[in-house]
């Protein structure tokens, strides 16, 4: 899947685990919940996750962006040529270990690191390539549908769920996500009227 549906699958699963528990997180857990939604696709050698600068170039300096697009360029293709894409970084385990970690050292944001990382993993087992399920123990792809990355069948699902993160979800947010996320749709909508 692409970063746009990774984002979007960890905030919605964020969003119901926070109307049926009652606990979503503070600024900094979101942000860890996005980044761990993205984190797993650093083997990807491009991925949203490998170039940092650009999913913070808007708010960036353009030489940071490209410094930080060229570090993240840089460790997603040492990553890659070590474990190919969709291999030891997309194992579930690391995300359990993560929250495992998270709650024994009473680090919410690495809890929900983790939690991100997950959802990560779920939502590649909904596409055609599949993904590690059982690693480190069986290294076999296993899939769930024939959903493929960057689909139109992808898109209309993002859409939706991007939809119901806006609708349902914004009481959720603390003030500072409110904030980057009324950010995030303007950058949106105006890529989409240069588009047009």
């Amino acid at each position: 899947m692409t970063g746009k549906t990774h984002v979007a699958i960890a905030m919605a699963a964020t969003l119901g685990y926070g109307a049926a528990t009652g606990q979503t997180p503070e600024a900094a857990g979101w942000l860890a919940v996005v980044i761990g939604g993205l984190a797993p696709d650093i083997d990807s050698g491009g991925g949203t996750i490998a170039r940092p600068g650009s999913l913070f170039g808007r708010v960036l300096p353009r030489w940071l962006a490209g410094l930080l697009d060229t570090i993240g360029m840089t460790i997603s293709g040492i990553i890659r040529r070590v474990l190919g894409h969709r291999n030891a970084t997309h194992w579930p385990v690391w995300g359990v270990i993560l929250m495992l970690l998270g709650f024994n050292l009473g680090l919410d944001w690495l809890w929900w690191f983790g939690w991100g990382y997950l959802w990560h993993i779920a939502g590649d087992f909904c596409t055609k390539s599949g993904v590690p399920l059982l690693g480190p123990f069986i290294t076999k792809d296993i899939k769930w549908s024939p959903l493929r990355t960057g689909s139109w069948a992808e898109d209309v699902l993002s859409l939706a769920l991007w939809g119901m993160i806006f609708y349902y979800g914004w009481a959720y947010l603390p003030p500072q996500a409110q904030y980057w996320a009324a950010r995030f749709g303007h950058t949106i909508k105006s890529l989409i009227m240069e588009a047009l």
